[in-house]
């Protein structure tokens, strides 16, 4: 079964090693009893791909249901929890956050003396930016859903969105890194996504156009 993918992790590797994956091909592959089952987890860190596969201790054939998303069956559901707790654990001790949102955030603070606000006690993780002079928004960091980009991601993404003139907006757009605009005017506004690959440099540059543009 594929989880969410890796986009805003890097694997620590020496941690992956001694943790108890070992190098399978491409990639690190972990096989972990699952506590209180007659299972065993297969868990395979390749790229971007992070997949789970649980198979029978005493004959080493893979358990289906555990892969049936619509099996909500009481005793599959508590193998389904065992194998989620050991991929948290996994986040916890082999795997490194990418720190593009901070960089950026950063970069606005520095580059155009503006300070982040969280204006939505609910979502404390969003934060915007404003410009000096007219105190309004040129860069709104969130953190939402990859359904609402229309991907069929489970989990959540951190983006950010900032304010362009629409023929560059409509030639950014590849739906890869750069999304019409998430709860805003997408003619002039875009959403970036914030992955470990994001190219900094070029959404540096897209800040402060995004603030020139706003400052007029």
């Amino acid at each position: 079964m594929l989880y969410p993918s890796l986009d805003q992790y890097d694997v620590d590797i020496k941690k992956a090693l001694a943790y108890g994956f070992v190098r399978e091909g491409a990639g690190l592959t972990l096989r972990k009893t699952l506590p209180e089952t007659e299972f065993y987890a297969v868990v395979t860190l390749a790229g971007k791909a992070l997949s789970v596969n649980v198979l029978e201790r005493d004959t080493d054939e893979e358990y289906l249901p555990f892969n049936v998303a619509d099996n909500i069956s009481g005793y599959v559901m508590s193998v389904r929890e065992k194998a989620e707790a050991l991929l948290e654990e996994i986040k916890t001790q082999c795997l490194i956050k990418s720190n593009v949102k901070l960089q950026l955030m950063d970069y606005c603070s520095q580059r155009f003396g503006t300070v982040p606000d969280a204006p939505w006690p609910e979502t404390p993780e969003n934060f915007t930016f404003k410009t000096a002079r007219r105190n309004k928004w040129y860069a709104l960091f969130m953190t939402i859903p990859y359904k609402s980009l229309g991907l069929a991601k489970a989990g959540k993404v951190d983006v950010l969105n900032i304010k362009l003139p629409p023929a560059k907006i409509e030639q950014l757009v590849d739906r890869q890194h750069f999304y019409p605009a998430y709860h805003m005017n997408k003619k002039h506004w875009l959403t970036v996504m914030l992955q470990k690959d994001a190219d900094i440099s070029l959404v540096q540059e897209l800040l402060a156009e995004s603030y020139q543009l706003v400052e007029k």
